[in-house]
């Protein structure tokens, strides 16, 4: 009878013990996934905020350059009555623009020959790059350009970027 009540406190204290094992594994997971969910959140707002700035700054740097006549690259003008950053490249005697502008909540690229005409709503002809809330270009001086940006999440954001051609 001894062994037996013995045997039964054996069993009972592997049972608790196995209890506060589950019950500490299953804390530990949901604190993992807590963590990780605050990281995605994070890495995707980082995201954001820098894909538009870094792309943004890309492309006028790319293009950063006097044109073969003289002219400077980069501009800023309107796009179907829309503010929009020019961006010009010669390509075999010929003058291609990319525009860089807001429209329908994205920043979007369009990509083509200067002075072409697409027919129907241009803005929308662009390829949608970036989810955005707003997108504002200034000339500062005559080579200081400020792209200020609002991104989806309420964040705002300023880019600052000396230009070289004149």
């Amino acid at each position: 009878m001894k062994q037996e009540r013995h045997f039964v406190v054996d069993i009972l204290f592997v049972l608790a013990l196995f209890g506060v094992f589950a019950i500490s594994a299953l804390a530990v997971v949901t604190i993992g996934a807590d963590v990780y969910q605050h990281t995605v959140q994070d890495m995707s707002r980082n995201y954001d905020s820098r894909t538009a700035i870094a792309y943004i700054s890309e492309k006028i740097r790319q293009t950063d350059c006097l044109l073969e006549d003289g002219s400077p690259s980069i501009s800023l003008s309107s796009l179907s009555g829309q503010p929009a950053l020019a961006l010009t490249t010669d390509r075999d005697g010929e003058h291609l623009c990319t525009w860089l502008y807001y429209h329908d909540g994205y920043l979007k690229e369009l990509y083509m020959r200067e002075g072409a005409d697409l027919g129907g709503d241009m803005l929308a002809a662009g390829e949608d790059i970036l989810k955005l809330s707003s997108l504002e270009y200034e000339k500062l001086s005559d080579n200081l350009l400020s792209v200020s940006m609002t991104l989806p999440n309420g964040e705002s954001r300023r880019l600052l970027l000396s230009v070289r051609c004149k």
